[in-house]
């Protein structure tokens, strides 16, 4: 609002809202909505989106078709698609001489956009990511064939992984057990779990065996491709050893190239803060695409 000279009395501004404009600015769920006069519901809108993307996740984690997988991987994108057109609707219904409110300004926009950014999705991302799923990019081929380099992992967080299951295990805090080694590798490793505490393990070769059963592995792999911390007999050699009490012992399915309890040891119950469950996304560097067939795949 201007304050009139002659009369003193107040001029609200009008300006017409245009609803490309309404549409631009959804980049950011709930600013086209700002934009067009509905501040309100906007914000709404917003923290309406990161809950139902969360909830949606959380429910990937658990369904078995990969159909039903793709519609839940899509509901952040389907949401703000939705969004923005509900910003663009709203810009077109407002008269030619929308009078501009105290929140139709630059500075109040990027105002909002910086509360919503470090508001509603980090917080969401603090609870339900430290708590209940999270999201994990491979690096490295330890679990080749069954995890491949730049896959993106979803890890229930909710889970207790039993042996056979692939796990997420953290280095990031020292304890009594560490050694130097942890302090080499990243803060996170995925592994499968090969026996729990109690469990007598051996290991001759090709064969684990577990409790004086030799395990069978369809995951197992072999390849010719050699980690420099895996040269050694020893590594094709180990026990038999009894798992101590609140350990278990991981190797990657990828053998001969695997960071593994071969090298750490044991790995306490401490560390193992979820179960790999599904790839949530996967991305071929070699053919320069995405990987269709690896998205939405269930683990095991």
């Amino acid at each position: 609002m201007e304050n009139n000279a002659q009369t003193g009395k107040e001029i609200t501004k009008t300006e017409t809202r245009k609803p490309r404009a309404a549409l631009l600015m959804s980049i950011c769920p709930g600013l086209g909505q700002m934009y067009a006069g509905y501040i309100v519901r906007g914000i709404i809108l917003y923290v309406t989106l990161i809950v139902a993307s969360w909830l949606a996740a959380i429910a990937f984690m658990y369904v078995d078709n990969r159909i039903a997988g793709f519609l839940l991987l899509s509901v952040p994108f389907v949401g703000a698609l939705l969004i923005a057109l509900d910003a663009f609707r709203c810009a077109k219904k407002q008269p030619q001489d929308y009078q501009l409110a105290w929140f139709n300004k630059p500075w109040a926009y990027a105002g909002v956009f910086m509360f919503l950014l470090v508001t509603a999705n980090p917080i969401m991302d603090l609870v339900v990511g430290k708590n209940v799923i999270r999201a994990f990019y491979v690096t490295t081929a330890g679990m080749t064939p069954t995890i491949l380099v730049n896959d993106i992992l979803v890890i229930n967080k909710l889970a207790s992984p039993k042996k056979g299951d692939i796990a997420m295990i953290e280095f990031s805090k020292p304890t009594e057990k560490s050694n130097q080694l942890t302090s080499l590798i990243e803060k996170q490793l995925v592994s499968r779990i090969i026996a729990g505490p109690g469990d007598t393990l051996e290991i001759r070769g090709k064969e684990v065996i577990v409790n004086g059963e030799k395990l069978v592995e369809p995951y197992a792999y072999y390849s010719n491709e050699v980690n420099l911390t895996n040269i050694g007999d020893e590594m094709n050699k180990f026990g038999p050893k009894q798992i101590p009490a609140d350990n278990y012992f991981v190797l990657g399915d990828n053998r001969n190239f695997s960071m593994d309890s071969r090298v750490l040891g044991f790995i306490d119950k401490n560390r193992v803060v979820g179960k790999v469950t599904k790839v949530f996304w996967s991305w071929s560097l070699a053919q320069g695409n995405i990987q269709w067939d690896r998205t939405a795949k269930a683990l095991k």
